[in-house]
């Protein structure tokens, strides 16, 4: 049996301008309780990588500091700062997030840090598909501004 948190959430039967934000708020409502499932079962700090992507040649240093900053509000413990600029629309061939994902198979980290959703994707699907891509690897991801903002 599927359970609610694996089925995927976008509704082909819901108008545009409604989808948009349902689909956001469900987007956000995954996002969460993925962040709480991994932080409830820890005994210790939660530790995170801060992730953002930028175009070539784009200062990563504004996105950063904004991931910075939510992480350090929350307590989190930053191992790593990982910056994509290989500026792909699918998120499983970004080189810097497939080292996160290997950290968090190893359970060096917990999850990542990224100051919008545009750091994973700003396509509703690759975006639900690497929450749970993230959800499998045992991590979550914890945004600055949420799946409304980009």
């Amino acid at each position: 049996m599927t359970s609610t948190i694996d089925r995927p959430l976008r509704a082909s039967h819901v108008p545009q301008s409604a989808a948009c934000s349902e689909g956001a708020l469900q987007l956000r409502s995954l996002r969460e309780a993925h962040r709480r499932s991994v932080i409830e079962r820890l005994a210790g700090p939660v530790v995170t990588a801060l992730y953002v992507l930028v175009r070539p040649g784009q200062d990563p240093a504004a996105r950063l500091a904004v991931a910075r900053a939510t992480a350090a509000r929350c307590g989190y413990t930053v191992a790593d700062v990982l910056v994509d600029d290989a500026w792909r629309t699918d998120p499983a061939l970004r080189p810097r997030l497939a080292r996160a994902h290997a950290a968090l198979h190893q359970g060096r980290i917990h999850g990542l840090v990224a100051a919008s959703r545009v750091d994973v994707s700003s396509d509703d699907g690759l975006y639900e598909q690497e929450l749970r891509r993230l959800r499998g690897a045992g991590g979550f991801l914890h945004l600055a501004h949420d799946e409304f903002r980009f």
